[in-house]
Parts: C-alpha cells; structure tokens; sequence
C-alpha cells in the first residue's frame, strides 16, 4: 500500500470522538472555531441586514433600468469623432425601414395620424388564379410565379397596415464620415443604402449578412467612393467593397422574372414537377446569364473582404488587372460555379451583356498574389481553379469545404492546380493552415494538388 493509500486510509477510519457534555451540545465552542450563534444575535445585526435589503434593491433597481434602456436604445447609434465628426457604429432595425441614407446623425420618430400606404403591388397581368402544371414554355412558368409573387405582395401590402407611421430627420450639424465594421450586420429589411457626400471611410464589413440589401448608391460628390449600379466601389474602381446580398431580387426585377430560379426542376406545393428537365434546362440558363453573372470592371486590383458574400452569382469575371482577394472575398456563394479571366481593357458594363464580348482563359488571373483566408470557402458547386505561378499567399482555409465525397467520389472541387512546381510553390508562397481543403472528414482525407499543372483550355 503506498503511503498515500495509507494516509487516506487512517484519515477515512479515525474515531477521535468529542467529549461534549450534552447540556451543552448547541453552544459547545470546539477550539479554533467560532463560538456558535444559538439563540444569540451577530455583532451589527441590523445594520448588516439593512446592508444587504439596500444592496439587493439597488441591484434589482440597476436590472430593471438596463432592461428597460435596451428596450428602449435608439434604433441608430453613433460615436462622436476627435474631429467633432460621427461615426455610424449600430442599427437596429424596428421592422420596417427598408430604405436608409447614411450622412448625417439621424433619429426616428413617431408623428401622429396614420402613415401613408406604401403599394406593394408591381404585378399587374398575374392571372386570376394558380395555373397548373406541367409546363412546357417559360410564358406558362412565368405566370405561375406571377400569381404567386401577386398573392406574397398582398400579403405585404396588408402587414403594412399594422406598421406604425415613422420618419427619420437628420441632424445637419452632425455630418457622418465613418461607418464602422458589423454596422448593419444581419439585418433582412433594409433594400437599399444611400451613401452620402460626406462619408469617407467605410469599413469592407459594415453591411455584413444584409440579406434583403438590393442596391448601395453613392452620392456623385463622395470623395472616396461610388457604385456601379448599385455594387460599391472605391472613387478609384481598383476596389470593388460590396456586392449586395440580394442584388439578384433587383436583377430579376429588371429583366421581369417575378420569382427566384433555380437549377433543379421546380416543383408545386405537392412536390410534383412542374416542367420537364428538356424544357426547364434552357429557361434556367438564361436566367442564369442575366441575373447570376457578373463582370467586374477591368479597373479593379482588388476584391474586398466579404465582398461577395452569400451572393448568388453562378458566374464571375474577373479582370487580368485584379492582383488581391481579401479575406472571405467570396465566401459561400451557393452558385458559384465558373470563375474566368479577361483581358480587354475596357467593357461596355459590368452585366451578362458585357461578357458577350470578352476574351477569356478559366479560372484565376495571371498576376493575381494574394489569397486571403476563407476567400473560396463554402463553395460546393466550383469544380475546377487554377492558381497562377504570381500567387504569394494563400490564407488559412482558402477552399475550406469546397469539396465533399458523393458515392466514394470527389465531388465539387477535385483538385487544385498549382502552376509552380512542388518546391518553387513552397519557397515562395506562404500557406495558412488547412488551405488544402478536406473531401471526407472522417479520414482527413484532403483533395490533391497538382504541382506544375497547366491550366485547362476549355
């Protein structure tokens, strides 16, 4: 038996037992002890007591104000500069604000008398009632979602009724120059950002997760930024920021498809199919061209952190002039599918239209050098990239879960190509840990890369 065996062994058996005479049981004081309290009163009793009802009362009192504060917190908030300026630093959104200017200190109040009634309804040649399927032609598809898009705006325009009547006034004297990161962060409301004259620095997160944000414009006066409808960009186009989360809503609206797409075949309330894959492929694509492509201009040098983020782009063009992808610069972008490069020096805009006429060559830029953590993460539906022999950084995470095992099959992205040999890409480029993505988790079993590849043609 070890000697701690032993020690605990006599402290668990020990029977000293305490003589105390049993008249004295309740007020016995065992030596180095306190002497009990039976039946006798503390020292300052009642002032400890009174100590302790104040203490607990101020406690609940300071609980109940800080509740009742955040209850009440101003749905915008901001922090005055050293400069005597403002920095737009937290919105909380009540509900129903879906358009905001950012440029001076504002406040939302409540008038009197009811608001003025917001129409809701755009469609006007929806038929009268749900059209039944199968389909064969994208006239008869689309008025199936035209009756439906019909009966959602009824239904907004009769919630708008309950919404309280609101104004925001601005405070001119109190001009806001700064945004701060995570400003706007989550918000499902707001549709479209004004950003005014006097705003000079925005942080690349400050509309995180703004997942009804259509559009952000810019005033034509801004010193530092501008939009090219409605996706911003530094005054200088070498940066494109933010790529609005639901940009597609207002792609849709413009070339007059009344509901979200998607690529497999869609189906009614009863999961039955409403067209055949012959039919519906070619409707899909097209939709596809218009409102899930997008070419950035041939100014841009770099795409921003969180840029395109939960965006719900297929396609993406990007210019030969684009040297870096910031951190998470498209990250989970459900769609994404196809990246290409061009080499024209100009193009007539930044839509589908624009890619018509561009010469390209697959995947990432000649001359790109660095990619940020997270930058491709979440991407299930890339199949292919190709990293050019200029890259000199690739972050932590780069294609994190951009590739998953289908049938004991690599599926989504099978490899990554690697332009430089094995030891000229170790020499020169520095890594983040787990930049080379994961296709089964449970053998940690990682995609390979294809050292001194040559990039696909077609």
């Amino acid at each position: 038996m070890s000697k701690k065996e032993k020690k605990m062994n006599n402290m668990l058996t020990d029977t000293t037992k305490l003589d105390i005479p049993e008249e004295e049981i309740y007020t016995y004081q065992v030596e180095g002890l306190a002497a009990p309290h039976i039946n006798k009163p503390y020292k300052n009793y009642n002032l400890k007591k009174a100590i302790f009802i104040l203490v607990i009362l101020v406690s609940v009192g300071l609980s109940m104000y800080f509740s009742l504060y955040i209850l009440r917190s101003d749905a915008f908030t901001f922090k005055e500069l050293a400069d005597g300026n403002y920095q737009f630093t937290k919105f909380s959104n009540p509900g129903y604000i879906d358009e905001l200017t950012i440029d001076y200190v504002m406040d939302i109040t409540y008038p009197e008398g009811k608001a003025e009634e917001k129409n809701y309804i755009t469609v006007t040649d929806a038929p009268d009632t749900l059209p039944k399927g199968p389909f064969t032609t994208e006239e008869e598809l689309m008025a199936y979602h035209k009756y439906l898009l019909l009966q959602e705006q009824k239904a907004q325009q009769e919630a708008a009724k309950n919404r309280p009547n609101f104004e925001i006034v601005y405070d001119e004297e109190k001009p806001v120059t700064s945004i701060k990161e995570f400003a706007i962060n989550g918000d499902g409301y707001i549709k479209t950002i004004y950003i005014g004259k006097n705003v000079t620095e925005i942080d690349g997160k400050a509309f995180y997760s703004c997942w009804a944000l259509q559009k952000i414009i810019v005033d034509e006066e801004n010193p530092n930024y501008c939009d090219i409808d409605g996706v911003l960009y530094s005054k200088d186009k070498k940066t494109v920021i933010c790529y609005p989360c639901d940009r597609d809503q207002y792609l849709r609206e413009k070339y007059s498809y009344p509901k979200e797409m998607w690529k497999w075949i869609p189906e009614d309330s009863n999961r039955n199919p409403l067209m055949t894959e012959e039919d519906y492929r070619p409707i899909f694509e097209k939709y596809s061209e218009k409102v899930m492509t997008y070419v950035i201009p041939p100014t841009v040098e770099t795409v921003g952190e969180l840029c395109f983020n939960y965006s719900n782009l297929a396609t993406v063009y990007l210019p030969a002039s684009l040297t870096r992808i910031e951190n998470l610069g498209f990250f989970e972008m459900p769609n994404a599918k196809d990246f290409y490069t061009y080499t024209n020096k100009t193009v007539i805009d930044t839509s589908f239209e624009a890619a018509k006429g561009l010469d390209t060559y697959i995947s990432l830029p000649e001359g790109l050098t660095y990619i940020g953590t997270d930058a491709f993460s979440y991407n299930k539906e890339m199949d292919y990239i190709y990293i050019p022999s200029s890259v000199e950084y690739i972050g932590h995470h780069a294609f994190w879960e951009s590739c998953y095992e289908s049938d004991g099959n690599i599926a989504g992205l099978k490899a990554l190509n690697i332009g430089l040999g094995e030891e000229e890409f170790k020499a020169q480029v520095e890594t983040g840990d787990q930049w080379t993505p994961i296709y089964n988790h449970n053998l940690l079993k990682k995609i390979p890369v294809n050292y001194g590849a040559q990039r696909i043609t077609e």
